[in-house]
Order: structure tokens, then sequence, then C-alpha cells
């Protein structure tokens, strides 16, 4: 039978969790690259200006916050056994991954902070934000590792187990990302006086985009050809996605929202492009797309997880079963008898 415990709250913490991380990747990576937006200053108080540009750009840390609240809403009344996990860090990959992902936020947050309220400063202490950039960039990775990983840590699901799981969760970590930077450089050239520092952003989003949708269909007909040859309950996993319950999502949301349409909007947009159409329609219809189908893809493989029986439960079966045969030892069937 399929698992009925990690659901909802889970796939939202993870998926969350690696989209923030993912955003935050690359949002640095294109710093990194010379490409930013151009600043959009207020001063609220005084003198003091801020760069609100950045906000668009350094919110993975805060949407990670998020989904860290949807495991603490999976818990339950369940959240006082954190301290005890942190104590066994060397067997509970949820606690590791949490301390990971703590340090991620709260140092990721600063990072955000400082961009947003203290942009002059960081002008002129380059190497340092660099050095902090790359502390940030550091964590982040490990988060989005982090979740992609966590489910090959529970035994007996063969849809969760799957080698390429992990690669498949981390390529999806970063294509949404990807898509929520996509959707905050529209927000950015609806607020901007001269917005035409978003397009070189936009397009290199899009290349990135194409370039991990290509990897994720591989990744996951990989995936799927795996649990159709796998065991029996993998391969009833793979019955519920193909064509079972998870079939429409499957096909419709994943496939088709998460890989087909970013790809075909993507490639029309980079080659042929379209001046009747509003600016960054096509870009930011395949991120939602994407983000959409990379929510679902995180929901599907937790919801199809079939567990199969420890080895130990089958020991116990066999035994079950044939020590009522009659080929049972004449001592034991004299004691029975008596």
């Amino acid at each position: 039978m399929p698992q009925r415990v990690w659901h909802l709250a889970v796939a939202g913490y993870l998926y969350l969790a690696a989209m923030g991380a993912g955003a935050f990747i690359v949002a640095v990576v294109l710093d990194w690259f010379g490409l930013r937006l151009a600043a959009i200053y207020v001063s609220p108080i005084g003198g003091w200006e801020w760069d609100w540009s950045e906000a668009l750009v350094l919110w993975g840390p805060l949407l990670a916050a998020v989904g860290a609240s949807f495991l603490l809403l999976h818990l339950g009344r369940n959240w006082f056994l954190f301290p005890t996990a942190w104590r066994n860090l060397r067997s509970s990959w949820l606690a590791r991954g949490f301390v990971i992902l703590s340090t991620f936020i709260v140092v990721g947050m600063m990072l955000a902070v400082a961009a947003v309220f203290l942009p002059h400063w960081l002008n002129r202490l380059p190497v340092l934000w660099r050095v902090a950039q790359a502390a940030g960039l550091v964590l982040a990775v490990g988060t989005a590792v982090y979740t992609s990983v966590l489910l090959t840590s529970k035994k007996y699901f063969p849809a969760w187990t799957e080698p390429v799981v992990p690669f498949l969760f981390l390529a999806f970590s970063l294509s949404t990302g990807v898509g929520g930077l996509v959707v905050g450089a529209a927000a950015y050239r609806a607020l901007a006086a001269d917005p035409s520092s978003a397009d070189a952003i936009v397009s290199a989003l899009e290349t990135a985009m194409l370039a991990l949708v290509v990897v994720e269909a591989a990744l996951l007909v990989l995936y799927v050809r795996h649990l159709r040859g796998g065991k029996p309950e993998a391969q009833l996993s793979a019955t519920m996605l193909l064509s079972g319950s998870w079939s429409p999502a499957f096909w419709a949301g994943i496939v088709g929202g998460a890989l087909v349409l970013p790809l075909v909007l993507g490639v029309f947009d980079l080659a042929v492009g379209s001046d009747l159409l509003p600016a960054y329609l096509l870009p930011v219809a395949a991120a939602v797309g994407l983000l959409v189908g990379g929510f679902l893809l995180r929901l599907g493989i937790l919801a199809v997880g079939v567990r199969e029986a420890p080895p130990l439960y089958k020991l116990s079966r066999w035994r079950a079963e044939h020590s009522a045969e009659p080929n049972t030892p004449p001592r034991l069937a004299g004691r029975q008898e008596q």
C-alpha cells in the first residue's frame, strides 16, 4: 500500500526549502558574473537609502524559512523531539538537514538584509561581501543537496531510494529557483523606471532553464525506467505515476507543465521572440509551469512511495507459514499431540 504519512506538508517543506536554496545559488552566481538588477533606491528614513532591487533577487532564504514552518506543521506535537534529534546527528538525516537549513536561513537572511538596507557599505567592502556570499552559497548548496537526499535515507521505499532521485530533485531545485528569479525580474520590470538591466538576466535565466529542463527530462525518463524494471513495489509506483491515480498530475503537471511548456516557450522566445506579446510573458509563463510542475514532482514521488516488507518481517512470515507443515520434526509433533 502507498504510504500515508509524508504528504502535503513534507512536500511543501522540501519544495520551498529546495527552491529557496536554488534561487540563492543562481542569484549569487549571476552576481559573480556581473548580471545584477540596477539599484532602486528609496529613502523612507532621512537620507538612509535602501536598495529594493535586491529584495527581488535574494528572497531565497525567506522562502526556505517558510518551508521550514511546514516541517514543524508536519511534526505537530512532536516538535519537541528536535533537541533529541540534534544530539544524534550521525543517525538522523532529518536533524542534520534541519541544522544545515537553519544555518542557511540565518546567514542568507543576514546577507539579504545587508544587501537591501546597507548597499553603500557593501560597495566599500567588496572582498568581505564576496566572502560572505561564498559562505551563503556553500550553505545553500548543502540545503539543496539535503532536500535531494532526504528521501533516500528512508529504507524499504523503492520509489524513494532510487539512485537517480537525488539528482532529479537537485536539478528541480535549481530550475524552480531559476523560475522564481524570472518572476522576480518581471516584477522588477513593472516597478523600475529603467528595467533594461533585467533583460540580460532574463535571457541568461531562460538559457539556464532550457538546459535544466533537458537534464530533468533525461533524469525523469531514467527514474521511470528504473521503477518499471525494479521490485514489485517499484513497479506499482511506476504504474501509479504513468496510468494510475497520479497519471493526470504526472502527464499534465510534471511532463507538460515542468518540461514541455518551458522547453517550447523558451526555445520560441530565444529563437523567434514576439514584439506583439507583453514583455516577459513567455518566460514568466514557462516559469509558472516549471514552478507548479516542480511541486507536483515532489508531492507525486512522495505519494507513490510503496513500502516493501523488511527482511526480518519476511523471515518471520515465512517461518509462520511453514511452522504447520507436515514435515514437522517427530519430537515437536509428539508434543503437539500431547
